[in-house]
């Protein structure tokens, strides 16, 4: 599906995709903060502007947990695939074919 080009989506920060993949690996925004290298609450700012883009809750949080949405488990896929391609892209040239 293609949006019209005098009205273009917001782009999707890779920064803040890597940080909700920790989480959602780690199942811990502080846990996750410690392998993104940021603060918990700097984690848990990227995940509000993350939601807020996308007008959907990704994670369900509670007292000791934080378990992923159905759109967070939609999401997650992408965000994988997205950083993988963002690592080939960036591979290619910095370690190009010999």
């Amino acid at each position: 599906m293609n949006a019209p080009l005098n009205h273009p989506l917001p782009l999707l920060d890779l920064d803040v995709l890597r940080t909700f993949v920790a989480i959602a690996e780690t199942g811990s925004f502080t846990t996750a903060a410690n392998a993104v290298f940021r603060t918990p609450s700097a984690v848990s700012m990227q995940i509000k502007k993350l939601e807020d883009i996308l007008g959907r809750s990704v994670f369900q949080r509670d007292a000791r947990s934080v378990t992923l949405t159905t759109d967070g488990e939609m999401l997650l896929g992408y965000a994988r695939r997205l950083l993988s391609i963002n690592r080939e892209v960036v591979s290619k040239f910095i370690i190009p074919d010999i």
